[in-house]
């Protein structure tokens, strides 16, 4: 008897963002009988053909692509030919799955329109705090509407949970589910399938701080660098890449730009996008979080306490249901990088405290956010979604 229902997951992305790499997770649990279509290809596809887990490609048209969380009315009305184009495409693959699952505010838009047109029940996984910081009031209103027609909306932390119910959100529908993680991963002596050069890393008898995420401006990659001003002779290891948008590519000029201009662009390693952070994150001395907006979740928070390294994180959404102040990491006010020098100033002086901090850490992330663990929670809310019986896995 199959554990799970045949899914068609939905996500627009071909690049490799946080809600990308929880989807591969979840779809290469149940890919025997499940498959995920994409709007475009890239290395997020790669990625899932490596996991062996069924790949469909319907290309969104460009005019709809251009379509972004700030849009406004007349960008949707432009964009309505292209999405329709894509949802005649996808229905010819989607009538042949029980569950459709969307991944994405936009991927939500074509499952909503798909599960009515072939009368298919459908999930949305909600990876964003819906607010003005991330979107425009009208992606807000469609995110919300779209999403309570929904049988389950997955949630990854209370934080996005709670700021979907003050936008309207149907609170029965939705059920809190973190990212979950392959703790071995984590583990001395694990060898990764394919190891990446450490160029770029700093070596020498100097500490080093890191932060991981791609680049763009809310991930407060400037708050960091302003920190390490104030902090001679500290490196500073900036682990991502801009990604999805024109901003994002200025604002990375910009941290160059800034390094120069307060004097310290030779402590400010940039290293690009990596697949396996986990070699960096064992490099460096701790690990920062900087988000200037409330973070829905923090991957790069709990991968940095399964290595064991101590974290300071900044004090806002789903960060603080993730580190324990004082506990497992330390909490410091977004945007203030005063208060980031200070915290790794403490940290560095007292590595009996930052080491006593990362192996909290670990244990508490080790408990609560293995992937063994959080598949079993994603399984029994898409189990009684579809009410299929038999044991849960």
């Amino acid at each position: 008897m199959r554990n799970y229902p045949a899914i068609l997951f939905l996500d627009q992305s071909g690049e490799l963002g946080g809600a990308e790499l929880c989807l591969a997770d979840l779809a290469e649990f149940c890919r025997d009988s499940s498959a995920v279509l994409l709007f475009q290809d890239g290395p997020f596809a790669g990625l899932l053909r490596a996991k062996k887990v069924p790949v469909i490609i319907a290309t969104l048209p460009q005019v709809a692509v251009r379509v972004n969380k700030s849009a406004r009315v007349s960008a949707y009305l432009r964009a309505i030919p292209g999405i329709g184009l894509l949802i005649y495409r996808a229905m010819r693959s989607a009538k042949d799955f029980e569950l459709l699952y969307a991944n994405t505010a936009k991927a939500l838009v074509v499952a909503a329109v798909l599960a009515f047109l072939l009368r298919k029940k459908f999930c949305f996984h909600l990876h964003d705090i819906v607010n003005s910081d991330h979107f425009s009031a009208i992606n807000r209103r469609l995110i919300v509407t779209l999403a309570n027609r929904a049988h389950a909306v997955v949630a990854n932390s209370q934080a996005t949970a709670e700021a979907y119910r003050k936008n309207g959100g149907k609170v029965h529908l939705v059920t809190v589910i973190p990212n979950g993680f392959d703790v071995a991963r984590f583990q001395p002596g694990f060898e990764s399938p394919s190891p990446e050069p450490l160029n770029r890393v700093p070596k020498g008898d100097f500490p080093v701080v890191g932060l991981f995420g791609r680049i763009s401006r809310w991930k407060g990659q400037h708050v960091l660098i302003k920190a390490l001003a104030e902090l001679p002779g500290v490196h500073g290891l900036i682990v991502g890449e801009a990604l999805f948008t024109d901003e994002d590519r200025i604002y990375s000029d910009e941290l160059r730009k800034l390094a120069v201009d307060l004097g310290v662009a030779d402590r400010i390693h940039f290293t690009g996008f990596r697949r396996d952070i986990v070699p960096l994150l064992l490099s460096v001395d701790l690990v920062v979080h900087c988000s200037t907006a409330p973070e829905p979740f923090g991957r790069v928070i709990v991968e940095a306490m399964l290595a064991g390294r101590p974290v300071i994180a900044a004090k806002a959404g789903g960060a603080i249901e993730i580190v324990k102040d004082n506990q497992t990491g330390l909490l410091v006010e977004p945007c203030n990088s005063d208060a980031l020098a200070t915290a790794i100033q403490k940290l560095l002086e007292n590595r009996e405290l930052a080491a006593q901090l990362g192996r909290a850490a670990k244990r508490d992330a080790e408990e609560r956010f293995s992937l063994d663990r959080i598949l079993r929670q994603w399984n029994a809310c898409i189990r009684e979604v579809t009410h299929l019986k038999g044991p849960c896995v």
